[in-house]
């Protein structure tokens, strides 16, 4: 009798444990925010009115930027698109995953067989026979790693709910699309590498979950409503949410709805000038509009909180940087300075922070800090919670940020930056080892446009230095020698070459600008 008595008391305590424990996990689980990050493709630094911006009308950006923070020295990781959303996922940077550039099919067969592809665009030369130059591109993947961990594997395996909406760019082979690296949902992806779709007669059959798309659907309209009913069914979940939603907006082709391209033509440009990508923007702007009157909808905005960024710098011309130097595919400023907003009602004070070097592989720690998650002991992360930051404490340093990027676009050669203390150095590798250098006082001279490196061998030798660290501990890709090069001809494809052509874009920023 005794012992049954034991024994259903030591059940009751049990069971009583188990129920104080499950309540403890919900109320856990309650408090952590849902999370959205809106990332744009090839938005500028200042395509919103609250950047700069007096021809795009952009109102729901404006807003959101009012009701969080603002880093007016927001970084993408890379020029470019993929090795800037593979550092974002994974919170290193591309020069460690060596995931360092974009590839369509036509740099490499996707091969079904292998886990990754290490084939560089060495020997295609992309149309730079007759140049003279130092180096070919670095080897790279052309996938993101399925070693490397996304935030959203972290996430997902920590409760939350995590979906992928939009442009991935990370992977052309099934193995590396989005619902494979973490995210439960994911639609609205390319499947196959074709051009960027902005009217369904371009996506269909080609995107991911979107079988009814018809010819003259506005895909980014479409993807929105994918991500509100993401938001409606997930928001009142017993658990949080994740949401990652990829526009295609603003990648080219230039493409914007009829009515708002007429709207555009009649009214005053300024140095941006573009009729169809001031449409594509407001495109953009109506869809944050739409997600921002979703959480409120939900009741959720103040457990909401939402990051809205782009994956790398303006395309000049298709809109204007101005004053910054350069745009996309640049080391210069406007090439990684991207939009950059945190907001979280409630618990973020709104203001303007002109002063701290953020970039996006700080978002992966950050977002373990916002869910209180441990980090995993294995994982390596160049970027740093900008947690403090967002809750407006003062225990937060600024660290050196690196960009390496040995490959050839329209508007570099084989490049590495580094920028600590406002100080700035790129180093292009076509040169020769005495004229590589380009130096930068970011404080004096924001827009580049005065080069110390004769001047100032102090820095010189401090910068070099720490950036033959970030190499050598990264062990980034170094662009390979070209067996063509014939060093009794003038290099070409140089820095100076890539120099003059961003100065000479400014200049004519600058004109257009003082015309109006």
């Amino acid at each position: 009798m005794v012992d049954n008595i034991r024994k259903i008391l030591i059940s009751t305590f049990v069971l009583v444990i188990g129920l104080i424990a499950s309540m403890c996990g919900r109320g856990v689980e309650e408090a952590r925010p849902n999370i959205i990050i809106i990332m744009i493709d090839d938005m500028g630094w200042k395509d919103f009115g609250e950047a700069g911006s007096t021809y795009y009308e952009t109102p729901n950006i404006d807003k959101l930027s009012r009701e969080g923070i603002r880093f007016t020295k927001g970084y993408s990781s890379a020029p470019v698109c993929s090795p800037s959303r593979g550092a974002l996922l994974t919170g290193k940077y591309p020069g460690r995953t060596k995931f360092t550039t974009v590839w369509n099919q036509s740099d490499a067969p996707i091969d079904k067989e292998s886990v990754l592809h290490t084939v560089s665009k060495q020997g295609e030369k992309n149309g730079r026979l007759n140049f003279n130059y130092r180096f070919e591109e670095g080897l790279h993947y052309h996938s993101l790693p399925l070693s490397e961990t996304t935030f959203a594997d972290v996430l997902s395996e920590n409760g939350y709910m995590t979906g992928y909406i939009g442009k991935w760019h990370c992977g052309w082979d099934e193995k590396f699309w989005p619902d494979k690296r973490g995210f439960q949902y994911a639609e609205g992806y390319r499947t196959i590498p074709v051009r960027t779709p902005h009217f369904g007669r371009a996506a269909i059959g080609n995107v991911a979950g979107m079988s009814d798309l018809q010819p003259d659907d506005y895909v980014g309209d479409k993807l929105t409503d994918k991500a509100v009913e993401f938001i409606k069914l997930n928001g009142n979940s017993d658990k949080p949410f994740m949401l990652m939603f990829s526009h295609y907006l603003v990648h080219g082709p230039l493409e914007g709805k009829d009515d708002y391209v007429e709207k555009y033509k009649n009214l005053p440009a300024t140095d941006q000038n573009k009729p169809v990508y001031a449409a594509m923007m407001q495109s953009v702007d109506e869809s944050v509009g739409r997600l921002m009157q979703a959480l409120e909808g939900a009741g959720i905005e103040e457990n909401t909180i939402v990051i809205f960024t782009s994956d790398n710098g303006g395309l000049v011309p298709a809109t204007s940087n101005y004053p910054l130097l350069g745009g996309k595919s640049y080391l210069f400023e406007a090439g990684m300075r991207v939009p950059f907003l945190v907001r979280w009602k409630g618990k973020i004070l709104p203001m303007v922070d002109e002063k701290n070097r953020v970039m996006q592989t700080d978002i992966f720690p950050t977002l373990l800090d916002i869910a209180n998650i441990q980090k995993q002991g294995d994982h390596q992360f160049d970027g740093h919670s900008i947690y403090p930051l967002l809750l407006n404490e003062k225990n937060w340093s600024q660290e050196p940020v690196f960009f390496h990027f040995p490959h050839y676009t329209h508007a570099t050669s084989p490049a590495t930056a580094i920028i600590d203390n406002n100080w700035k150095l790129i180093r292009f590798y076509n040169n020769f080892e005495d004229e590589q250098l380009l130096l930068f006082d970011l404080e004096s001279d924001p827009y580049e446009l005065s080069d110390l490196s004769d001047s100032r061998a102090d820095k010189l030798k401090r910068l070099s230095a720490l950036m033959q660290e970030y190499l050598d501990n990264t062990g980034g890709e170094m662009p390979l020698p070209n067996p063509d090069f014939d060093d009794s001809k003038p290099v070409q494809l140089d820095k100076n070459r890539y120099y003059r052509q961003a100065v000479r874009e400014r200049t004519e920023r600058e004109r257009l600008l003082n015309e109006k």
